[in-house]
């Protein structure tokens, strides 16, 4: 293993596997090399994980009714068990108005009579039940996760427990952050004065910057990736730790170039450097860089997470939790990413509450690298931590709420407002 590679993994603890079969784990000996083989993240022990602490939960929480509500832009998703307790979720901002007829034709009615502490099996059956697994992909899987949030919120306050003790067990109460951004229609001056207002708001010791122009397109403004990673890099690389997203703007040729400058100037990692569903093409980036390489942001397949995780082309495993199908898969990353010796740091989407989701999953799951994804604090729908919680970023540092379920509790005015989404009536 070469050594800038090395000690990204080792700052963060998960270098415990590198020497087996004398190979480091990302070494480039060959395309064989025993340190790339998938038994060392076997697939039959994570695709069916249970992650679900059931005992927490005294007798069943069979749901009554699963309800896709929507006031204004936002959506939300209302569980309601034959009890009486409810769960509520905001879905995703973007994508939900477009996917919705699954969540209210499919997603709901499966998940309707059934007893939600077998939460985690169940996502896997949403997907095997008569033909779903034929529209797997991104609109199945937000859906499967808008309905996943409100039913582990239900779990949690009929527990009266955080959604992270029912996923594991609380493993921090604070979660340090990078801020991302994306200016790429901006030249590098403009990107990095925005950049440093970002980073003075929030007072995060790390960032992300976009470079490329997004799905196999160069920059929009001629030379604008060249000058903003030097810029970056001399007004923050000696205080800050720096990641760099393509969104799969290259070929692999012009990734190991792009990537080379990025090491050379000391970022930490290289988020996805040639188009996402390229696995081989990704593998053979990372082989030829030292700066590791993140990804999985697109993906919605656990069997091709694990095979990028186990044939060595990401070293940061970066799941997003409504695109992959929510908490209970991504955590299945997780544990693949703690097997493998990698990080696990989850992708946020669009706007909503997403920021809350990151913080209850990076606050339970394994692997988590040393800073998590943040856009912004959503105070456009009114929300307040519950059971005496708390949720508040300083000094670039996020507490994590742990009130019973997801940690909030939205206003009832405000909800009062929101009509029931209904199709073909």
């Amino acid at each position: 293993m070469n050594g800038k590679r090395r000690r990204f993994l080792k700052t963060t603890g998960v270098l415990g596997l590198s020497g087996i079969c004398g190979h480091g784990l990302f070494g480039r000996k060959d395309p064989v090399d025993p340190g790339h083989s998938p038994e060392r993240v076997p697939l039959a022990k994570h695709y069916r994980s249970r992650v679900l602490r059931t005992e927490l939960l005294s007798g069943p929480v069979v749901v009554d009714s699963l309800k896709l509500l929507r006031r204004g832009e936002n959506w939300f998703v209302r569980a309601e068990s034959k009890d009486g307790a409810v769960g509520l979720a905001m879905g995703h901002v973007k994508w939900l108005p477009q996917f919705h007829p699954l969540f209210v034709q499919l997603i709901a009615p499966f998940f309707e009579g059934k007893d939600a502490r077998g939460l985690d099996a169940l996502v896997d059956a949403v997907y095997e039940s008569e033909n779903y697994y034929k529209m797997q992909g991104l609109p199945f899987w937000i859906c499967v996760a808008s309905a996943e949030f409100a039913l582990l919120d239900l779990l949690g306050r009929v527990a009266d427990k955080p959604v992270a003790e029912l996923l594991g067990g609380l493993r921090t109460k604070t979660i340090d952050l990078y801020r991302a951004n994306n200016y790429r229609d901006r030249d590098a001056e403009a990107s990095l004065a925005s950049i440093a207002e970002n980073v003075a708001e929030t007072g995060v010791k790390a960032l992300k910057i976009k470079v490329g122009g997004r799905m196999l397109k160069g920059d929009r403004v001629p030379d604008r990736t060249r000058q903003l990673v030097a810029k970056v890099a001399h007004a923050f690389g000696s205080t800050h730790t720096l990641y760099a997203d393509a969104n799969s703007s290259y070929l692999a040729p012009e990734a190991v170039r792009v990537g080379r400058l990025l090491q050379d100037h000391g970022f930490a990692f290289f988020e996805e450097p040639v188009p996402f569903d390229f696995h081989e093409e990704t593998r053979r980036v990372a082989r030829k860089l030292e700066i590791p390489i993140a990804g999985g942001e697109q993906e919605s397949s656990l069997y091709r997470f694990w095979w990028l995780i186990a044939n060595g082309a990401l070293q940061v495993a970066q799941p997003d939790l409504f695109y992959f199908g929510g908490m209970i898969r991504s955590l299945r990353v997780a544990e693949m990413a703690e097997a493998a010796g990698i990080q696990c740091i989850p992708h946020i989407s669009g706007s909503g509450m997403g920021f809350l989701y990151m913080a209850v999953f990076a606050s339970c799951a394994p692997a988590m690298g040393p800073y998590q994804e943040f856009k912004g604090l959503n105070r456009e729908v009114p929300w307040e931590p519950s059971g005496g919680g708390d949720l508040v970023i300083k000094d670039g540092r996020m507490t994590v709420p742990t009130g019973p379920g997801m940690g909030v509790d939205y206003d009832p005015g405000y909800l009062a407002g929101a009509r029931e989404v209904m199709i073909g009536t």
